[in-house]
């Protein structure tokens, strides 16, 4: 898909924000609890938020989000929703936060938006705003996971 078409059609789910937010599912809080198991803290930038179907779940388990979303249309919905949580407007490609700022990098189902095939959470675009640290094994325990 070209830059531009790619471009039209990710944007193309604004017009009808309020109803995606309505009618799509939240993550499963386990889900979130093992993606953010090895994270030795709680602020998380979740790219590609949407109106906040994933954002939603960390928030709940306390973690101190930054939904990342370039849509405005989504950006000013996912706000309505939790008017509490910082929204930014932003791309994976170009995170809108400075280096080893993050514990962790959420993603929900964006990845199919991204420009480039090698931005993912644990590319090199997302590694430069982890904050540097041992990672604990998966199986430990944490409030509210």
């Amino acid at each position: 898909m070209e830059k531009d078409e790619r471009l039209l059609h990710s944007s193309s789910f604004g017009a009808a924000a309020a109803a995606y937010a309505e009618h799509r599912p939240d993550y499963a809080q386990a889900t979130v609890c093992w993606a953010l198991e090895p994270a030795p803290g709680r602020r998380v930038p979740d790219l590609g938020a949407r109106t906040d179907t994933l954002t939603a779940t960390p928030v709940a388990l306390g973690a101190d989000v930054i939904a990342v979303e370039p849509d405005p249309a989504m950006l000013t919905e996912l706000r309505r929703s939790l008017p509490d949580v910082r929204a930014l407007p932003g791309r994976a490609e170009v995170i809108p936060r400075s280096d080893a700022s993050v514990d962790a990098v959420l993603a929900g189902n964006t990845m199919h938006w991204y420009r480039h095939r090698s931005v993912s959470p644990r590319s090199a675009v997302s590694a430069h705003v982890l904050r540097a640290g041992p990672r604990p094994p998966r199986a430990s325990s944490r409030s509210g996971c």
